[in-house]
């Protein structure tokens, strides 16, 4: 897809005009992916990212990065904090004719990338030796001005909490990933749904929701570690922020499901904490978004009215906005089976409840269509 293609397609911007905060632009990035292991790169750019910030008060966005003339591919990993943007990228590497080559196998990298539209990137540090990557999207957090970078990550078989300081690169903490009472270490297929740090700095957060069918995979079941978990960045073993069973919104005619739980997206301005939880009834039926003040002990729901699914869930650095998307799929059997796959990116005020819609890309037949284009949701970017 040429740029010009995705900068018609990132126009298509419907928007509400609620109250914004000054400062903070929505990230997200358009990919496609038609590179595959040993096939030489060419100057035609088959594999290419581009990434846009779009000021949700006034609807203007611009081109923050592209790395059609990076000398690295990025792998999909792109997070924001502050008025920084980091990704995993990794180098070429070349065929026995000396052409560039992608091997998605390839050692990995964490860069830092620019935001002025200029493409360059800075690499921040290599990734450890013996150092699996375990879904950079999701396990990867920074502090809010961006200064420390926090992961979860396999090295050597076993499961570490790592903070490094970004501007260096230098190893601040490593220690090995333990959480509960009875110091669980390591790791199941799923455990740490999100992770972040509080709004202090000082404390980070986590939620584990284990995958499979045992008992302990239920957070309703006696023992299950399932649940939202803090710790100081150097302490050894996380305790639970509250009992599993306090987390989940109280409403009339509402169930909370026994397999998930209530997944912490961060801490708001007025001291509550904003979640997001699976229910079933007439008020709620799928993601529900509310916030908790646990000292209070008092609720606050907001509703989410929107087409499809809402996920990825990005709180802003004021705590006063949060950005997610809506994703819709629509089959057709005839005349032949198709799938049409619509995501959307909405911006909901926590202050007054109003929402807009920022974004929409449609792709007309996903069963096919497995090279793209792909839309992310990355977060938000201070301005400078």
């Amino acid at each position: 897809m040429t740029r010009q293609t995705v900068l018609a397609l990132a126009c298509g911007i419907v928007f509400v005009a609620p109250a914004a905060q000054a400062g903070e632009s929505v990230l997200y990035s358009i990919a496609t992916s038609e590179a595959h292991s040993a096939i030489p790169v060419i100057k035609t750019q088959v594999f290419k990212t581009e990434i846009f910030a779009v000021d949700p008060e006034t609807g203007k966005q611009r081109l923050v990065l592209s790395d059609a003339n990076a000398l690295f591919f990025l792998r999909g990993g792109i997070v924001a904090a502050g008025g920084k943007i980091f990704a995993e990228g990794i180098e070429p590497t070349h065929t026995a004719a000396g052409t560039p080559a992608f091997d998605p196998g390839a050692p990995a990298a964490i860069y830092e990338l620019s935001t002025d539209g200029s493409g360059k990137a800075r690499k921040v540090f290599d990734v450890e030796r013996g150092e699996q990557g375990v879904n950079f999207t999701n396990l990867t957090f920074f502090n809010s001005s961006g200064s420390e970078f926090g992961n979860i990550n396999n090295i050597d078989g076993k499961f570490y909490l790592i903070v490094r300081d970004t501007a260096t690169g230098k190893l601040l903490t490593k220690s090995e990933f333990k959480y509960g009472s009875v110091e669980r270490p390591g790791w199941r297929f799923g455990s740490v749904e999100r992770i972040g740090w509080l709004p202090d700095d000082k404390r980070i957060f986590f939620t584990i929701d284990l995958a499979g069918d045992s008992d302990d995979a239920w957070w309703t079941s006696p023992g299950s570690p399932v649940g939202t978990y803090v710790l100081d960045e150097n302490a050894a073993t996380a305790e639970r922020l509250a009992p599993e069973a306090a987390l989940h919104p109280k409403i009339a005619g509402q169930q909370p499901s026994n397999d998930s739980p209530a997944v912490l997206i961060g801490a708001l301005p007025d001291g509550g904490y904003l979640f997001q939880d699976y229910e079933s009834g007439p008020s709620c039926t799928g993601a529900c978004l509310y916030e908790l003040d646990l000292t209070r002990k008092t609720q606050k729901t907001f509703p989410l009215h929107v087409d499809g699914d809402p996920g990825s869930f990005h709180l802003s650095r004021s705590g006063n906005r949060l950005a997610l998307t809506a994703a819709l799929k629509k089959y057709e059997k005839q005349p032949e089976f198709t799938a049409k796959s619509t995501v959307e990116i909405w911006v909901l005020d926590l202050e007054s409840g109003n929402k807009l819609k920022l974004f929409s890309l449609t792709i007309a037949d996903v069963t096919r269509n497995v090279d793209g284009p792909w839309m992310n949701l990355i977060g938000w970017l201070d301005d400078k």
